[in-house]
């Protein structure tokens, strides 16, 4: 658990984009400060007007009580829609700098987060930061500010009196106030059980036809089960320190509201308080409690705000990938692998040590080897999205790495459709690829069934291709690659759902296209891939 003063340091950095409209939001609520107190002097004129206490004139102070009423419906109403509109806006900006900055973040072979984890974080810890940025924020300082003009409208009319208030307040906030470190070890606690339910629920859901298989149905919800109970149990201790904390808070109010009554009504019974008085002193009682009271609401917000900024910061701290200048090669490069030593971080396990291989320029190499030697790792070092312990990887000399990975054309293992449509998942590699060039891929792909669905281009696919067969869904990833600019095209196990004849036929075409234009890597376990290449190298 971070420190406080860690906690602020990071909000203050989230808060960058965003400060100039807090500015505004103090902007507004000065004017509700100033309505509020108009308010009260508007009233006590009119009160001392019709006991005779005051000669001013009556219509005139009508209607300036009327004015100020409709400022502050006014202030009232923008001050709301402007907090609103703000959390929104804060929303979206820190939930698009934060999922750049895990997308653009270094990737070592195993994420540090579970993506239900990374979303969980993204969306509700972003939405609690946001509510503290917008509103909170902006809300407690004009509390602040407002339980300094009241009290100081109060200290002219009766300083004895607003003593009386603090103390009890003060009393009652500290007093409730107690429990603060329990609070926040709780909340953290229903954090992390709540990314733990979101991550239950997307991997169930994403591959619920495996869970039915294996009819283990029941299974997943008895640990869903489980945490939800958690989560309700921690939330029951949470609540029962709040109520605790709000009972403080409501005596002392009351407490408060009575002791301004009663002197009231003794001052008028001693002629030292006009009826006026007594009016703008039950109002003005109201806005030294009320802001005393929010401080005191506010302090559960802040406990989970502080646990939420704690998450996003663990997300900030992943370390991103250098920016620099794409490099793009302008013909089939020689890769060269040289004396590469690897193992995934926290695994004493060596994938790979003292490796040397050439991948010649323009040919077709098979990646061969018994299921799990490092032959994908092998793939991910070379595209630099790995880098080995010891020894160098290079294109043309150049070493493999961010500025050179645009040059690679991948088809990864496993099916790696997103949802959306077929041409959203082409347009993933080629954005501005036309309709002609998404045909001439997919046919190379074998893939031209596309054009045989009923909405062609535009069929819907679900998450991992869902809708699509394993084969289909593999041949249209195929496709995607292949419309990607670059001079490196690698295949891992991306035949594997094929039948004999239709792979045959996309190694052929591809063999046919792209040889001697672009060096070529293939893992596959499959005999009739080696036919289409022209070296082996085995792992």
């Amino acid at each position: 658990m971070i420190s406080f003063r860690e906690s602020m340091k990071a909000l203050w950095g989230m808060s960058a984009p965003v400060r100039w409209r807090m500015v505004v939001s103090l902007a507004v609520g000065l004017v509700r400060i100033a309505a509020s107190l108009a308010f009260v002097w508007a009233s006590k004129q009119l009160v001392d007007i019709a006991t005779g206490q005051s000669s001013f004139p009556l219509w005139p102070a009508i209607w300036i009580f009327v004015g100020v009423l409709v400022l502050q419906v006014a202030a009232f109403l923008v001050s709301g829609w402007w907090e609103s509109y703000c959390q929104v806006k804060t929303q979206n900006i820190l939930r698009a700098q934060l999922f750049g900055h895990v997308l653009r973040s270094r990737w070592d072979g195993r994420d540090r987060f579970l993506s239900g984890d990374t979303v969980n974080r993204l969306e509700e810890d972003i939405r609690v930061v946001a509510e503290l940025l917008s509103a909170r924020i902006p809300g407690l300082v004009v509390t602040l500010l407002q339980l300094v003009a009241a009290s100081t409208y109060l200290l002219m009319l009766a300083p004895n009196l607003l003593w009386v208030l603090l103390i009890l307040m003060f009393s009652a906030v500290f007093g409730s106030k107690l429990f603060f470190k329990q609070l926040r070890k709780i909340m953290a606690a229903i954090r992390a059980r709540e990314s733990e339910l979101q991550q239950v629920m997307q991997e169930s859901l994403q591959h619920r036809v495996l869970v039915l298989t294996l009819t283990n149905v029941e299974r997943v919800l008895e640990k869903f089960g489980w945490l939800q109970k958690d989560v309700e149990d921690n939330t029951r201790k949470r609540l029962n320190f709040n109520a605790v904390a709000r009972g403080c808070m409501f005596l002392g109010f009351q407490a408060g509201h009575a002791a301004a009554f009663l002197w009231g009504v003794f001052g008028i019974l001693h002629g030292t308080v006009t009826y006026g008085m007594m009016t703008a002193f039950l109002q003005l009682v109201g806005q030294v409690q009320r802001p005393i009271a929010e401080f005191g609401r506010q302090v559960p917000a802040v406990i989970t705000a502080l646990t939420s900024i704690e998450r996003l910061q663990e997300l900030q701290e992943l370390e991103e990938e250098p920016s620099v200048p794409p490099v793009l090669l302008d013909k089939a490069p020689q890769i060269e692998v040289s004396h590469v030593t690897y193992s995934y971080p926290g695994s004493e396990r060596i994938i790979l040590k003292d490796f040397s291989c050439t991948f010649p320029a323009g040919a077709t190499t098979l990646i061969a080897g018994p299921t799990g030697i490092g032959k994908s790792t092998l793939l991910r070092l070379v595209m630099g999205l790995l880098q080995p312990s010891e020894g160098t990887v290079t294109l043309d000399g150049q070493p493999s790495g961010v500025a050179l990975r645009g040059n690679f054309l991948y088809v990864p293992q496993g099916n790696s459709l997103l949802s959306g449509t077929i041409r959203s998942n082409l347009q993933l590699a080629a954005p501005s690829a036309t309709e002609e060039q998404m045909r001439e891929a997919l046919e190379t792909a074998v893939a031209d069934f596309v054009f045989k669905l009923p909405k062609g281009l535009d069929t819907p696919c679900g998450e991992v291709g869902s809708g699509l067969s394993e084969g289909q869904a593999q041949r249209i990833a195929v496709a995607r690659a292949l419309l990607h600019p670059g001079t490196v095209l690698l295949m891992d196990e991306s035949t594997s759902a094929l039948d004999a004849n239709t792979e045959e036929r996309m190694l052929k075409n591809i063999h046919s296209r792209y040889h001697g234009s672009k060096t070529i890597l293939i893992i596959s376990h499959r005999e009739a891939t080696a036919s289409f290449t022209d070296h082996v190298v085995k792992v």
